[in-house]
């Protein structure tokens, strides 16, 4: 069985088609948009909005979580000397 090709006409076709259906900007060039612009000259100009993403504080909550049940990263060392003695001592 022979794996179709997609041809790069039919890619953007289809990329300009999800951007109707769900409603989102066309960006082939990913220029960044006026609402971009905007965005960070209000963060920056007018701290006071305290403007909030959403999704960093949503991710960050859930690490906080994981943190709390044990599930988390490990902490990062101090210094190299830490972290190459940790290392040689468990392959000991």
């Amino acid at each position: 069985m022979a794996a179709a090709v997609v041809t790069p006409s039919r890619l953007t076709a289809l990329a300009k088609a999800r951007c109707t259906i769900f409603k989102t900007a066309y960006n082939p060039t990913s220029a960044r948009t006026d609402i971009d612009l905007c965005m960070s000259k209000f963060s920056k100009e007018w701290p006071e909005l305290e403007l909030v993403n959403f999704a960093e504080a949503q991710r960050v909550w859930d690490v906080d979580m994981k943190r709390a049940r044990g599930k988390g990263a490990p902490a990062k060392a101090k210094d190299k000397s830490v972290s190459a003695s940790f290392v040689f001592s468990v392959a000991d």
